[in-house]
């Protein structure tokens, strides 16, 4: 456990942080009410309003995750509830490499969300462990390779983190950028590695209220909510329409008191113990991704591995970054197979982890037949058996690196294709929602509101993907915290951008026509809306 001072530091610097996202705000009525401006999600207990219940949890967390129980009048060990599971499915516009073009596909993500209560406790464990984390990988040395989830970047972002590889790369010139993938990272990491890390980081074997953490994300359960839902026979849209609402999960289970709910959960085996194994070493894998801890072990789990690639970089002239489970490499091309082989069978021998092959990118970076520097896919090159490229047939091999988001072709860089469409996608479709709410019963004038389309798909919204992606184009930018950042300073991503506003209102004007034409034509309309 933390000593009683260093309790309240770590505390007082993460409750502020807290704080932010509660809010008292006034209602149409004139009377207070309270404001999540974190995202709300239905579980199995209560909200936690933390500006006035802080005191509750501090108590928790300063006896180690022991409280006090009432009906029992002792103190009991802190009890964490099972996670809930919900699949995201994310489209994707990518580059099929066997079919040899672009298609869309559907990723599908497990995310695993603790209770509001749980979620503060890891969100306090967090907090502290991440500056012990940093002050660790910063007094080593390699402090600059791990780059997500940190606190101490200076306000930096993917736009400076893409910025320093692709003028690293432009520095070089002739050079090699391997970027590799680990296959199911959260689902694959050892426990006793992650424990050995753990130790490391905080210089001690793990004390009792942190084990239990430990154990909390090793040997973790989940109920999956489209499980439940298909039990029960519950269909929440339909819900939603008939205006129940429902404070927690547990409403939606049979059973009187929640004791009675969780016995129908288990008895139905919707409780679901995490048992996965290696298939190698038959050692106990995987923790939950999605909790506020789960991102920092995901660092702290490739703590040496980070350490060993940082000192062999110095050794050998490389650049080395890892992004979470993404791994980057920018290296002299002569070195560059070796480098990746050795890189794979370090991950799989020493971390139990494996690269997935179909997402290992080559990038060569060299002359084309007109001498400007290009990026060439080398895995098609090779694949193909062309061992000389001329103007004739470089085109064919031309294949831009990908990066946080961004692509870089050797001379220019430009917002990632696929974020690109995704953008149009969800900007179409929420004009389509909007159109058809304001032509539908519940429309109460004779206007389309565009105001929240506005704010979240143009360049006059504040914080959206096209302010953030005009702030990668410029040269400087002021960031969110009002400092000034390094951008891009790319006219290739101004150019990409510069139709998106009226491919908005072109897309809003045909589908408000649409819909007014089909109501027309049903006699439901008595005048046109407006837009």
């Amino acid at each position: 456990m933390l000593t009683e001072e260093e309790f309240e530091d770590y505390w007082n610097g993460w409750s502020e942080q807290e704080l932010s996202n509660y809010k008292t705000i006034k209602n149409n009525s004139g009377k207070e009410a309270r404001k999540y401006l974190k995202k709300g999600y239905l579980h199995f207990d209560n909200r936690f309003w933390f500006p006035e219940r802080s005191e509750e949890l501090k108590i928790i967390l300063k006896n180690g995750l022991r409280f006090y129980n009432k009906n029992h009048k002792k103190h009991e060990s802190w009890a964490f509830s099972p996670f809930l599971k919900i699949l995201i499915q994310t489209p994707r516009y990518k580059y099929q490499q066997e079919e040899g073009h672009y298609d869309l596909e559907t990723k599908i993500r497990p995310i695993c969300f603790a209770s509001h209560i749980d979620s503060l406790i890891y969100g306090f464990y967090s907090y502290f462990l991440t500056k012990k984390y940093e002050s660790y990988i910063d007094k080593v040395g390699f402090g600059n390779c791990p780059l997500a989830y940190r606190s101490n970047l200076d306000g930096k972002c993917n736009i400076q983190f893409a910025k320093e590889v692709f003028d690293e790369i432009k520095h070089r010139g002739n050079c090699s950028a391997i970027a590799l993938d680990i296959k199911g990272y959260f689902d694959h990491i050892d426990h006793e590695i992650l424990k050995e890390k753990w130790i490391k980081v905080i210089g001690r074997k793990l004390p009792e209220d942190q084990f239990k953490l430990y154990k909390s994300l090793t040997e973790y359960s989940y109920v999956s909510k489209n499980s439940v839902l298909k039990k029960y026979q519950v269909d929440l849209k339909k819900l939603k329409k008939e205006n129940k609402n429902f404070e927690t999960f547990l409403e939606l289970i049979p059973g009187n008191k929640n004791y009675h709910k969780f016995e129908q959960l288990r008895t139905d085996r919707l409780i679901v113990k995490n048992n996965k194994r290696n298939k190698a070493s038959n050692r106990k894998v995987g923790i939950p991704q999605g909790s506020s801890m789960s991102a920092l072990l995901s660092n702290i789990y490739l703590l040496d591995f980070d350490k060993d690639l940082y000192e062999k970089s110095i050794k050998e002239g490389f650049f080395y970054r890892r992004y979470c489970d993404d791994i980057l490499i920018v290296c002299d091309s002569h070195i560059a197979e070796r480098l990746q082989n050795e890189i794979i069978q370090k991950i799989s021998d020493e971390y139990h982890l494996e690269i997935q092959n179909r997402k290992v990118e080559f990038t060569e970076f060299r002359p084309n037949s007109n001498g400007e520097i290009r990026a060439f896919n080398k895995k098609r090159q090779i694949k193909s058996g062309v061992t000389i490229t001329n103007s004739a047939n470089e085109k064919l091999f031309y294949k831009s690196l990908q990066y946080l988001g961004f692509e870089f072709n050797g001379q220019n860089i430009f917002i990632r294709s696929s974020s690109l469409s995704r953008y149009f996608r969800k900007m179409k479709s929420r004009i389509v929602k909007t159109v058809v709410m304001a032509y539908g019963r519940s429309g109460k004038d004779n206007k389309i509101w565009k105001q929240q389309i506005f704010e979240r798909y143009s360049h006059l919204g504040k914080r959206n993907f096209i302010t953030y992606a005009f702030n990668a184009s410029n040269e400087y930018y002021i960031n969110s915290n009002k400092k000034q950042k390094d951008g891009l300073n790319s006219p290739s991503i101004r150019k990409q951008l510069s139709r998106h506003f009226i491919v908005l209102q072109n897309t809003l004007r045909s589908k408000n026509d649409q819909r007014y034409e089909y109501k027309s034509s049903q006699g439901k309309m008595k005048s046109p809306k407006t837009i």
